[in-house]
């Protein structure tokens, strides 16, 4: 091209985009700007996160800024058969699905968008036992994954800024480990093993290199525990027996070590599977997957449960709810089913009252796609 032409083709562009920026003007100023915001991804995003157990996928929940959820493009994207665990880290947009059927934990990153993009050295197998769920520590340097057999196993890992993960090394826990849940207090300091199978509490003081002391024998848990819950400020605990109809509450002492509260264990209803406290450790929610509902308590000043008003709150009618995450205001609870009455998992929403009561919202439920929810599969990120 010559430089005349050249020069004749930039001041038609020129000239052109004159109009267009006045155009543009036009719709701004009849109120086009808020449908062209609203269906641009915004910077600041935030999504919900489920794992389903059967299908081996995970589905991503735009969350709205009233609260209310929609899927994603692409959602749910698959990971591996028997997703058991999804642990986020703390930039909320890096996640890590352990994946039982597989054998294997794989580290995403989670885009503006909502779509996943595997981790460059952000996957790593295992074998010699089922591998079933991982944790992070607060300040995202260590990942740990439990393992089930005679003994069990806790599996470490450094996490690089990238998110690539090094193995560091093994601690076998004694027992007889089937579908061990493994997660770390709010501080950092704790890491707490829980093995279904032998209703025993492990606890171990995690060093500054990721290494794991014991904190000598496990306390006893209820029939089948699962899905700890820990008060921020670290100072409870709240492990539901999903074959015992309660919870139990532990106090951790400055040493690490567990103290029931009183009162424990808590009455609930039939399976009740997770428990999520409020960030002013007030008030706590726990599922309940064979009476449909969720179960409210608050928190006394001993760490005591005391049932809220109204509860149990019922969820729809052929819901069985399993998962539970408060949003970021916690004005909302995301209350995630189990085993649905209409195959694939849904998620219901609930408004929460200052005082901690659950009132249905008007925000409708959302089906995920997947099918089967277990273990600690619900994450927040933002």
């Amino acid at each position: 091209m010559t430089t005349f032409v050249r020069r004749r083709a930039r001041r038609r562009a020129a000239l052109l985009q004159k109009p267009a920026a006045a155009f543009a003007a036009v719709l701004l100023g009849a109120g086009w700007a808020a449908g062209v915001a609203a269906a641009a991804p915004s910077h600041n995003a935030q999504f919900l996160l489920m794992g389903g157990t059967a299908t081996g996928d995970v589905a991503v929940l735009r969350i709205a800024d009233d609260g209310g959820l929609s899927p994603v493009g692409g959602s749910p994207f698959s990971a591996g058969p028997g997703v058991l665990s999804v642990a986020a880290a703390p930039d909320s947009r890096t996640v890590y699905v352990t994946q039982v059927g597989a054998q294997r934990v794989t580290g995403y990153h989670i885009d503006r968008n909502g779509a996943a993009h595997p981790i460059p050295g952000g996957e790593v197998a295992f074998s010699g036992g089922p591998v079933v769920t991982s944790i992070l520590t607060p300040d995202g340097r260590f990942l740990f994954i439990g393992a089930g057999g005679v003994p069990g196993r806790i599996s470490t890992f450094a996490v690089s800024p990238t998110g690539a993960l090094t193995f560091l090394r093994e601690t076998t826990v004694t027992g007889f480990a089937v579908f061990p849940m493994v997660t770390v207090d709010p501080n950092g300091r704790y890491l707490r093993f829980t093995s279904a199978a032998d209703a025993a509490i492990h606890s171990y003081r995690i060093g500054a290199e990721g290494e794991l002391t014991s904190l000598g024998d496990p306390v006893p848990g209820g029939p089948l525990p699962v899905n700890p819950g820990y008060t921020p400020d670290g100072r409870f605990v709240y492990v539901s027996n999903e074959q015992g109809s309660s919870v139990s509450g532990f106090a951790i002492g400055d040493d690490g070590r567990l103290t029931p509260t009183p009162g424990s264990p808590y009455a609930t209803g039939g399976m009740p599977h997770a428990a999520e406290v409020t960030s002013d450790g007030r008030f706590v929610y726990v599922p309940e997957v064979a009476g449909g509902a969720v179960a409210g308590f608050s928190i006394g000043p001993d760490g005591a449960l005391t049932p809220l008003p109204g509860s149990p709150y019922r969820a729809p009618a052929g819901s069985y709810p399993g998962l539970v995450k408060l949003s970021d205001d916690e004005r909302h609870l995301y209350v995630a089913d189990c085993l649905p009455a209409t195959v694939t998992t849904k998620v219901h929403i609930f408004d929460v009252g200052p005082d901690g009561t659950l009132t249905r919202s008007a925000l409708p439920s959302v089906d995920t796609r997947t099918i089967f929810g277990d273990g600690p599969i619900l994450v927040k990120t933002s």
